[in-house]
C-alpha cells in the first residue's frame, strides 16, 4: 500500500460502548473452540476466480509501483469471486461507496500462484481499491516453516514479494498467524522474520505494506503468556492493518447483547491500548481491525456465519447489520472492518447487497455521526435478529 505510511493521520475513534467484564463464550460457536491444528476456518478452499488452471511463468517485471495509500478509513474483504468485485465496484450507487479518505482492501488467497495480475487489473478499475495478494503461512510451498532457517524465511518472502509486485499488488496479506502464537516465542520470531522480509524494499527500491490477520485464538488476551513485545513491533513497522478474526454462528451474533460483542471483539484492542507500548498503541488506534463472517449457505461451517437451511437470509443480513453497529459504536472500531469470505461458493451472492449497503450506511460521513451508528435507515429492527 505505500510508500509514506508512518506519516499516515487516521481519523481517531472518539466514541466508548459500554463494556467490561470478561470475554463471553458460547458452546455453540464452533470457532470458539477451533479444532486441534485447524487454521484457515474449515479448511474449505475458497474459490478463485483468477487462479490460471495451466501455471504460466510470472509476469515480467515492468517497473509497476505500488499505489500510495493514505485512506483515513477502509474495509478489508478475504476471498472474492468476479461476480462479487463487480457488485463492489459498481458506481450506480448501488456498490461500495467512493468516498474521499476511504479505501477497499481485496485480500486474496491464489490456491497456486503467489497473485494474480488479471485480478489486479479488475481490482484497479477503481482508484480506491487496492489489491494485496496472500502470503499463505499454510500454504505446501512453505512447509517446514516453523523449524525453516531464517535464510529460508527470507527466500520465500522475497520470491513472495517479487512475484507480487511483478503482478500490480499493492499490498501484501500475511495469511495467518497461528492458534500458537501467544505462547511460542519462536512462531512469533518466524512471523516477524517473514514480514519484515516481504516489507524489505526490492532491488528497485519499491515497497509492500502489509495486512496482516490473526485467528481468533491468536487475537485473544488469554492466550498470551508474555506481552510479545518484538511481534508487535514488526506488526507495526510492516503493516497498515492487523485482522483480528471472527468467525462467530448468527447464533452468536444474535443472542449476547451488543455491550457483550463488543467486549469479546475489542478485548484485545483494550489489552494493546493498556500496554502502553508506542507500537501496540499504534495498532489499537490505526491498524486493529475485527473480522466478521459473511458466510452464508447450506449447512454448518469452519466459516461459522449463516447456515442458510436454518436461518433466513432477512435474518442473517440484520445479524450482518448488528454486527456493523456493534464495530462503528465501539471506541477502536468507527473507521476499520472486515468481512470474509465473499467468495460466492461459500456465501450464497444475496448477502453481498447488505453488506455494500452497510458500507455506504456507515461510511457516507467521516465522524461518528448519528447516522453512523445507527442501523439502516434508522430502523432498530434492521439489527434486531434475536
Amino acid at each position: 500500500m505505500l510508500t509514506s505510511l508512518r506519516s499516515m493521520a487516521f481519523v481517531p475513534a472518539l466514541l466508548i460502548a459500554g463494556c467490561s467484564g470478561s470475554e463471553p463464550t458460547t458452546a455453540d460457536d464452533p470457532m470458539d473452540d477451533p479444532e486441534p491444528g485447524a487454521e484457515d476456518p474449515g479448511q474449505e478452499q475458497p474459490q478463485d476466480d483468477f487462479e490460471d488452471p495451466t501455471p504460466t511463468p510470472a509476469p515480467a517485471d515492468d517497473n509497476y509501483q505500488p499505489k500510495l495509500f493514505s485512506a483515513t478509513r477502509f474495509g478489508v474483504f478475504y476471498q472474492v469471486t468476479k461476480d462479487v468485485l463487480d457488485e463492489y465496484q459498481a458506481v450506480d450507487g448501488k456498490g461500495l461507496p467512493k468516498v474521499a479518505g476511504h479505501a477497499w482492501l481485496i485480500t486474496q488467497s491464489h490456491a497456486t500462484a503467489y497473485a494474480s495480475k488479471g485480478l489486479a487489473d479488475m481490482v484497479h478499475r477503481r482508484d480506491d481499491f487496492y489489491y494485496a495478494p496472500a502470503f499463505d503461512l499454510w500454504d505446501a510451498k512453505h512447509d517446514g516453516w516453523q523449524t525453516a532457517t531464517t535464510a529460508q524465511l527470507r527466500t520465500w518472502a522475497h520470491n513472495f514479494r517479487d512475484a507480487a509486485l511483478a503482478a500490480h499488488a499493492d499490498l501484501f496479506t500475511f495469511n495467518e498467524a497461528p492458534t500458537t502464537t501467544g505462547t511460542s516465542a519462536s512462531i512469533r520470531v518466524k512471523i516477524a522474520t517473514i514480514l519484515r522480509a516481504i516489507h524489505e524494499p526490492d532491488a528497485k527500491g519499491r515497497v509492500l505494506w502489509g495486512v496482516t490477520y490473526l485467528t481468533e485464538k491468536a487475537a485473544t488476551v488469554s492466550a498470551y503468556d508474555s506481552p510479545a513485545s518484538d511481534f508487535f513491533k514488526a506488526i507495526d513497522d510492516t503493516s497498515i492493518a492487523l485482522v483480528a478474526e471472527h468467525y462467530h454462528s448468527t447464533g452468536f451474533v444474535c443472542t449476547l447483547s451488543e455491550t457483550e460483542l463488543a467486549t469479546h471483539y475489542f478485548a484485545f484492542r483494550k489489552w494493546l491500548v493498556a500496554s502502553g507500548e508506542p507500537a501496540k498503541l499504534s495498532i489499537a488506534n490505526k491498524k486493529y481491525t475485527v473480522l466478521h463472517s459473511s458466510r452464508y449457505n447450506d449447512g454448518p461451517s469452519g466459516w461459522a456465519g449463516g447456515d442458510s437451511s436454518v436461518t433466513s437470509l432477512a435474518t442473517y443480513q440484520k445479524a450482518l447489520s448488528r454486527i456493523a453497529k456493534v464495530t462503528r459504536a465501539t471506541e477502536g472500531g468507527i473507521n476499520r472492518i472486515s468481512f470474509a469470505p465473499t467468495s460466492t461458493n461459500i456465501t450464497l451472492f444475496g448477502v453481498q447487497p447488505r453488506i455494500t449497503a452497510l458500507m455506504r450506511w456507515h461510511y457516507v460521513h467521516t465522524g461518528p455521526q448519528t447516522q453512523e451508528l445507527s442501523c439502516i435507515d434508522n430502523f432498530g429492527g434492521n439489527c434486531t435478529c434475536n
